[in-house]
């Protein structure tokens, strides 16, 4: 880890009266949320587009 981001994720454990390993958890379980939330968000635009394929043509064609 680079010096300059160890440094601030110091800064912001100690902020927050929490212990380093403590803000890596923390940040490490919103990183893996908001992957799972892209993730359920992109299949359901593909199942829109997968569902609706007929009228996306039809509307790309007026």
């Amino acid at each position: 880890m680079p010096d300059e981001v160890h440094a601030r994720l110091v800064a912001v454990a100690e902020a927050e009266h929490i212990s380093l390993n403590a803000a890596l958890v923390q940040a490490a379980e919103q990183w893996i949320a908001q992957r799972a939330r892209q993730a359920v968000f992109t299949a359901a635009v593909d199942k829109v587009f997968e569902e609706d394929a007929a009228l996306f043509r039809r509307l790309a064609d007026t």
